[in-house]
C-alpha cells in the first residue's frame, strides 16, 4: 500500500522519472507526462517550442501529490468528466490511479530557490513538504504569513505559516493543521511566474538607471578640480579689474590749483 511507503524528495524523483519508465513493461498507447507545451490542450500560455511542461497527480489513497511518470490510459465517465489512468513517477504498475482530470490532475509544481522567496504571498496556494511520523508527504496549503528575513550564505532564512487543505478524513497520519516552514518546503504553483517576470523587469530597469547616472570617481575627481582652478581664475581677473578701475578713476580726478 502507498500508505507504508515513504517516497523520495521531488528533487529526486526528478532523476528517478526516466529509469521508472525504462522499467515498466510497455503499454500500447501510453503517453509520457512530460509533454511539449506547444501541444498540451488548454495551456493558455506562450511557450517556447524547446519548452516542457510536467504533471503531478493528487491520489485518491491519501491526499498527497505525487509526480506523474506515465499517462496510460483514458476514459468518460458517465456524467462526462474526464478520467486518465496514472503511473506515478518512482512507484510500479500496484500503485497506478484512475484519477479525475480537472481535479486530481495539474501541471507540476516549482521548487522555490533562495531568490524566489519574495514570489511566495499570504493566501497563496502551495505544495508543502509535510513530514510525519512514519513518512513525509506533500499536500496543498495555503500562506496565512509571511515572516520575511535577510538571507546569508545558507541561501533564504524566511519563514512562512502555513495552513493545510487535507483533513483527517483524507490523510489519518496527519495532525498538524498549521505550521511554520522554511522555503525548501514550499513548492510554488507555476502561476505565480510572472511576479518573477516583474521583479526582473524592475531590477534590470533599476541597474539600467544607476548605470546611466553613475560617474566614475577618478572622472569626477578631475572634474572638480577643473571646476574649482576656473572659480580661482575668474576670482582672480576680477581682482585685477577692480585694481584697474579704481586706478583709472584716480587719473582721471583733477588736482587742485596752487595759488601763491
Amino acid at each position: 500500500m502507498k500508505l507504508n511507503i515513504t517516497p523520495m524528495p521531488r528533487d529526486d524523483l526528478v532523476a528517478a522519472r526516466g529509469l521508472s519508465q525504462q522499467v515498466a513493461a510497455p503499454i500500447p498507447g501510453a503517453v509520457p507526462a512530460t509533454t511539449p507545451a506547444s501541444s498540451a490542450a488548454g495551456a493558455g500560455r506562450a511557450t517556447s517550442e524547446n519548452s516542457y511542461m510536467e504533471f503531478e497527480a493528487k491520489s485518491a489513497r491519501d491526499g498527497a501529490w505525487y509526480d506523474v511518470g506515465t499517462f496510460l490510459s483514458h476514459r468518460y465517465l458517465d456524467k462526462g468528466e474526464p478520467e486518465v489512468l496514472v503511473r506515478f513517477a518512482g512507484f510500479g504498475p500496484d500503485e497506478d490511479e484512475w484519477l479525475n482530470v480537472c481535479r486530481q490532475v495539474r501541471q507540476r509544481s516549482l521548487p522555490c530557490e533562495a531568490s524566489e522567496c519574495v514570489a511566495v504571498l499570504p493566501g497563496d496556494l502551495i505544495l508543502c513538504f509535510q513530514e510525519g511520523k512514519d513518512q513525509a508527504l506533500y499536500f496543498d496549503a495555503h500562506v496565512l504569513d509571511a515572516q520575511r528575513r535577510r538571507h546569508d550564505v545558507r541561501g533564504c532564512r524566511c519563514r512562512f505559516l502555513v495552513r493545510y487543505d487535507h483533513d483527517q478524513s483524507e490523510s489519518p497520519q496527519s495532525c498538524v493543521p498549521q505550521e511554520i516552514v522554511p522555503l525548501r518546503k514550499i513548492c510554488r504553483r507555476p502561476e505565480t511566474d510572472y511576479r518573477l517576470l516583474q521583479l526582473h523587469a524592475a531590477n534590470d530597469l533599476a541597474a539600467n538607471d544607476q548605470k546611466e547616472t553613475s560617474v566614475d570617481p577618478s572622472t569626477a575627481n578631475a572634474q572638480r578640480v577643473a571646476a574649482s582652478a576656473l572659480e580661482t581664475t575668474q576670482q582672480q581677473q576680477h581682482n585685477s579689474d577692480v585694481a584697474m578701475a579704481v586706478l583709472a578713476s584716480q587719473a582721471n580726478v583733477s588736482q587742485p590749483v596752487k595759488t601763491l
